[in-house]
């Protein structure tokens, strides 16, 4: 989903869900302790929720955009971003711009210029 006169609308984007992205983050950590707490108690069913509980997180990741290397602005920016279930639009890798078009955008993206 491109502006019209951009790139964007001829280049592949990748959108990014800071939610989700946030959610991700969360679950994945959160299964990375329970298998490591399985795995120190010898304990198999602790390791094997800890295990789906990272696929899922992998997943959420995927949805979320977690994986695009995309530039942030300050956290609270991206905490207002996930609190609000904003999805942003990022070209991918290989897109060419202008500097003036970077420049655009910015500054309608991160510094909420018009």
């Amino acid at each position: 989903m491109g502006r019209r006169g951009s790139r964007y609308e001829r280049q592949r984007t990748h959108t990014v869900r800071p939610r989700w992205t946030w959610i991700a983050l969360l679950v994945l950590l959160a299964g990375l302790v329970v298998t490591a707490v399985g795995n120190l108690q010898g304990s198999g069913a602790w390791m094997t929720i800890g295990v789906a509980a990272l696929v899922v997180g992998g997943a959420l990741a995927l949805y979320g955009g977690f994986f695009y290397d995309v530039q942030g602005g300050a956290l609270t920016g991206q905490l207002k971003d996930a609190a609000e279930g904003s999805e942003h639009e990022f070209p991918d890798a290989t897109t060419l711009r202008s500097e003036e078009e970077v420049k655009e955008d910015v500054h309608r993206r991160w510094l909420h210029d018009q």
